[in-house]
């Protein structure tokens, strides 16, 4: 199937997500909160799994740096959820750019010595790049001939702050890009990379 015709099941799968989160914090008190976040680090050469391993993966020379937005309409207790875009540059070899949007859950409810907060996160959504990078990506696109140029996207994170700043974050995300098994542009694995960032939250 082409990317043109499979573009279309992320995006419905992105749209039934939200839907799905609106509906269930239907209930949830209504506020507004908002953050910038911008973040660096390196691709690296591993696939998802051996990627959550910061010290135990190999890097690629490609750095990549980003920044992004979010917003939290709906909360449920210590549980908010909502929206995220952002936009990030990958560089050295075939440097492209790489834009990304989808829905975003976090927990608040974890605080170690009423000093430190810590956030676990996840993002969920579509991810579209300029260009296919070279090194892993390139290499999984020519073993399945097929189109990393869009796919999905997922963001499992931590984030620290402390109980007196809670505005002000640090974070580590894996930054993941993947066809979620020929769904997405005929590809299985995408590409990864483990960036470190920070978070102001207003």
């Amino acid at each position: 199937m082409s990317i043109v015709r499979r573009f279309p099941v992320g995006l419905y799968s992105g749209v039934l997500l939200l839907h799905v989160t609106a509906a269930t914090a239907v209930f949830a008190e209504e506020h507004t909160d908002q953050a910038i976040f911008g973040f660096g680090g390196a691709m690296v050469d591993g696939d998802m799994a051996e990627s959550t391993n910061p010290f135990g993966v190999g890097y690629e020379n490609h750095p990549i740096f980003g920044i992004g937005y979010q917003f939290f309409p709906y909360s449920i207790g210590d549980l908010k959820f909502g929206l995220e875009a952002g936009l990030a540059g990958r560089f050295r070899g075939n440097t492209n750019a790489e834009i990304w949007g989808g829905v975003v859950g976090r927990y608040e409810g974890i605080e170690i010595a009423n000093t430190i907060r810590i956030i676990p996160s996840f993002t969920f959504g579509i991810s579209h790049v300029t260009e296919t990078m070279e090194g892993r990506e390139k290499k999984n696109e020519e073993e399945r001939n097929g189109d990393a140029s869009t796919l999905f996207y997922l963001g499992p994170e931590l984030s620290f702050s402390t109980v007196s700043r809670p505005e002000l974050e640090v974070f580590w995300r894996l930054h993941h890009r993947s066809g979620a098994w020929g769904t997405l542009g005929d590809m299985h694995g995408g590409s990864n990379a483990n960036v470190i960032g920070v978070r102001y939250n207003f």
